[in-house]
């Protein structure tokens, strides 16, 4: 369809954009130094920039829920049990059934299986555009298709219409095998690159344990196909804004990007995500256009994604003030920013503040306290005598436990379970 055919005038437009495990600091506006996301990086210099945005959770079901109800993990309820997984709380209310409610047009094109109708983040959405990506990204939809599907729904609505849309690119998590050129972008050098498809549960548990060794060469050759994935994801999220410009929508919407959680590097030893409560994994890009608002502002301030709803509703309802425990991003920042559970590590609780970061097992029992000074959060330096780290115990103290002891309420089916496996989500 062409441009001259779309461009007609429309209602505001909420367009929220999710880059499943993207860690901040491999993107250009982060600082990063290869040039892996020029149009997110446009995006930045025409909007907002946050540079202190934490996740609530180091991996996707409860992220996600966070970021579309705009709870807490212990509030909405979505994580894992002993034996299945935990779906959104049915009282809490989701940010597309608010929108959804009061006019709005809603559509989700997600591709996982924690964002699958099970997990609750369906309520609300009139299109739930559900396809679950396999670990390569190349059987069920990459980012190509995602954007497809977006573009697809957007030229659907009607004139003056409303519309929130939660796009979900899925490409950065394992295996790292974007498309060409983007497989070899970022290492022209064949010589000791790692194998294509390499990131197998099988694989990723032998790296946990010790039983694989990966040479330098071959760490390297995975961060610079993991890069790859980033610019093509980007090349994708260009698509889109293409789109949405030729249908005369970017100009009068809201566009938000975040990613659910990020990625370890081998930043403390270890690979990949859901295992950690260190920065790597629970830092994330956050980046934001409000439509008419001024650009290129860099907010050092600490946010969370608990902020993202409160900031959506803002957008939509000027004069609504919704019973949410965040704050409209760039209307100050938080002093604490907790995050709660793991896939690997048994119960982790975390919280940052100006004075650091202080890591809790409640399964285990210990505690690492890494002070404002020590951003790479490297020098445990506990000891519950310490000021800061005593003020920060008393925040994870009161949190209630995780509910990974608990049974699940949500059964995987059996395809949902081999998903999973594949993904090396599951044993």
């Amino acid at each position: 369809m062409g441009a001259s055919c779309t461009r007609v005038a429309r209602g505001p437009g909420i367009v929220l954009v999710i880059l499943d495990t993207v860690r901040a600091d491999h993107l250009g506006v982060y600082g990063y130094a290869r040039d892996t996301s020029p149009h997110l990086d446009r995006l930045a210099a025409e909007g907002e920039r946050f540079e202190e945005a934490y996740s609530q959770a180091p991996w996707t079901l409860p992220a996600v829920a966070t970021i579309l109800t705009g709870q807490p993990p212990h509030v909405h309820g979505a994580s894992r049990g002993q034996r299945g997984l935990h779906p959104i709380r049915p009282e809490t209310p989701t940010l597309a059934e608010r929108l959804r409610g009061s006019g709005y047009r809603t559509a989700a094109i997600v591709n996982v299986v924690f964002c699958s109708s099970e997990s609750g983040l369906d309520r609300g959405f009139e299109r739930f555009d559900y396809q679950g990506s396999d670990a390569t990204n190349v059987g069920t939809r990459n980012a190509e298709a995602t954007t497809d599907a977006a573009l697809d729904w957007l030229r659907g609505l009607k004139r003056g219409e409303p519309f929130f849309l939660v796009v979900h690119y899925f490409d950065a998590h394992l295996t790292y095998d974007p498309p060409p050129p983007y497989d070899t972008l970022y290492e022209p050098d064949a010589t000791g690159r790692i194998a294509t498809g390499f990131g197998s549960f099988r694989q990723v548990r032998q790296i946990a344990d010790g039983t694989l060794r990966l040479t330098d060469r071959q760490k390297e050759s995975l961060r610079a196909r993991y890069d790859g994935e980033i610019r093509y994801v980007d090349e994708q999220f260009g698509r889109l804004r293409r789109g949405l410009e030729d249908l005369a929508l970017w100009d009068r919407s809201l566009v938000l990007v975040v990613s659910d959680h990020g990625e370890e590097l081998w930043d403390h030893g270890g690979f990949e995500h859901g295992h950690t409560h260190y920065r790597e994994l629970i830092r994330i890009p956050l980046i934001l256009r409000r439509p008419g608002a001024p650009s290129g502002l860099v907010h050092e301030e600490r946010v969370r994604q608990t902020d993202i709803a409160p900031t959506v509703l803002e957008f939509a309802f000027p004069e609504r003030a919704p019973d949410l425990p965040g704050k409209v991003l760039g209307g100050g920042g938080a002093r604490f920013s907790v995050a709660e559970g793991s896939l690997w590590a048994g119960d982790l609780a975390s919280v940052r503040a100006q004075g650091g970061t202080l890591i809790r097992n409640r399964s285990t029992g210990t505690w690492e306290f890494f002070g404002a000074e020590d951003p790479g959060e490297t020098r445990n330096l506990w000891s519950a005598d310490l000021p800061a780290a005593g003020e920060l115990a008393e925040v994870l103290n009161a949190l209630p436990p995780s509910r990974i002891g608990e049974p699940g309420g949500w059964t995987p089916s059996q395809e949902q379970i081999e998903r999973l496996r594949s993904l090396g989500y599951i044993r």
